[in-house]
C-alpha cells in the first residue's frame, strides 16, 4: 500500500494514515474478507502494527469519554511521530469521533457507516440470478449474478455500497446527488449509468456508460481533502482509495446491456466468452481442447443462455457441442 523512502516523521505519518484505512474498512461490511490483506499490511513492519494499535487506542479512549458524564479517564498511548505528527494525529482522532458518534461533519474524514441501525436494505442474488431494483427517485440498481449489495440512506443521502459482485446503476438526474461505495473508493454521481464490480482477486471496478460520475476515497485525512476525480465515459477502471486507473482491454467490450441478458463483444476469445457465459449456467459450457479457447469470434451473445452461446461458437468455427450432464463440451469434428 506504500513505497519505502522518506523522512521518518513521513513514514509515521502514512503508516496512522494506513492505519486509520484499515480501522474503518474492517468495520465495514464483509470484513473477514479483507482481513489476509490487513495482515500481511499490519505484519509488514512493526511500525504498522504500532500505527494500527495507536488508532484503535484512540477509538476506544473516546469511545469510553462518550460514555462518561463526567470523564476521566487516562488518554490513550499516543505513536511519537515527530514535527509533522499533526496530520496523522488529526486523522487518528478523526477516526475515533466518528466511529462513536456515527456522523462525520466537515472534511475530517469520509467514512462508510455500518448498518448497524437496521435502516439499511440488503439485495442480494444467487448464482445464475439476475434482479433489478426500482430504487427512490426514480433511480434503479441491476444486481448480476451472486451480488450483494447494501442500500440506505444517511443524513438523506442514497448510499449504495457493493460488497460482492457487479451491479449497475440508472440515475435520473436532479439534485440528488448518489454514492456508491465499494472497497475504499465511492463514486458520486447525479445522473450516471455505470457498473461497479469486484473482480476474481478482489480488485474494485468502475465503468461510466453515460452521464457524468467522479471517484474519490471513502476515508480522508484533515491534511489532505480530496474533491474528486472525474470518470471518463467508456472505459473500465481500476479503483484504489478513490483514484481511477484505465485498463487494458484484451478485447473490445460493450457490457451495458448485461442487466437484459446482452453483451457485445469484439475478437473475445472463446475462454473469456464461455468464462462470462458460465457466471449463469446450470451447465457450464467446456472447452474440450484448451486451445479452442484463444480462438476469437465477435457479435452480441445472450449470456444467460449458455447453451444458444455454445451452438454460436461451434456454428462460426465447425465446432460440435454435445449436452452431458455435467455441462456442453464443445469440441472439434
Amino acid at each position: 500500500m506504500r513505497g519505502d523512502g522518506g523522512s521518518d516523521s513521513e513514514r509515521n505519518a502514512v503508516a496512522t494514515d494506513e492505519a486509520a484505512h484499515w480501522f474503518v474498512i474492517l468495520r465495514g461490511p464483509d470484513p473477514d474478507r479483507h482481513h489476509p490483506d490487513f495482515e500481511k499490511w499490519r505484519d509488514a513492519s512493526e511500525l504498522n502494527r504500532a500505527a494500527f494499535e495507536q488508532v484503535a487506542a484512540t477509538f476506544d479512549g473516546a469511545e469510553v469519554l462518550k460514555r462518561s458524564a463526567a470523564p476521566r479517564h487516562r488518554r490513550p498511548p499516543l505513536l511519537r511521530l515527530g514535527t509533522r505528527s499533526w496530520i496523522a494525529g488529526a486523522l487518528a482522532a478523526s477516526v475515533a469521533v466518528a466511529l462513536v458518534t456515527g456522523v462525520v461533519r466537515g472534511p475530517l474524514l469520509k467514512l462508510q457507516q455500518t448498518a448497524s441501525d437496521g435502516r439499511a436494505t440488503t439485495f442480494a442474488t444467487r448464482h445464475g440470478t439476475m434482479r433489478t431494483v426500482q430504487l427512490a427517485q426514480g433511480a434503479s440498481l441491476a444486481l448480476d449474478s451472486a451480488t450483494e449489495v447494501h442500500f440506505e440512506e444517511q443524513d438523506g443521502e442514497p448510499v449504495v455500497t457493493v460488497v460482492k459482485g457487479r451491479a449497475q446503476l440508472r440515475l435520473p438526474g436532479g439534485g440528488t446527488e448518489w454514492v456508491v461505495r465499494v472497497g475504499d473508493s465511492e463514486i458520486i454521481s447525479r445522473n450516471g449509468i455505470f457498473d461497479v464490480s469486484w473482480s476474481v482477486g478482489n480488485v474494485p471496478y468502475v465503468q461510466l456508460y453515460a452521464g457524468e460520475a467522479m471517484t474519490r476515497p471513502v476515508l480522508q485525512s484533515a491534511g489532505y481533502v480530496v474533491g474528486g476525480h472525474a470518470l471518463p465515459t467508456g472505459l473500465s477502471m481500476r479503483l484504489a482509495r478513490g483514484r481511477a486507473e484505465p485498463l487494458q482491454p484484451r478485447f473490445a467490450a460493450d457490457e451495458r446491456d448485461w442487466p437484459q441478458g446482452w453483451v457485445q463483444y469484439r475478437s473475445v476469445p472463446l475462454s473469456d466468452l464461455a468464462q462470462t457465459a458460465n457466471r449463469y449456467a446450470a451447465k457450464p459450457i467446456i472447452l474440450s481442447d484448451p486451445a479452442l479457447g484463444s480462438l476469437r469470434i465477435s457479435g452480441r451473445f445472450r449470456i444467460v443462455d449458455p447453451s444458444a452461446v455454445a451452438r454460436n461458437m461451434a456454428r462460426v468455427f465447425t465446432l460440435t457441442v454435445s449436452e452431458r450432464p455435467e455441462g456442453f463440451y464443445i469440441d472439434r469434428p
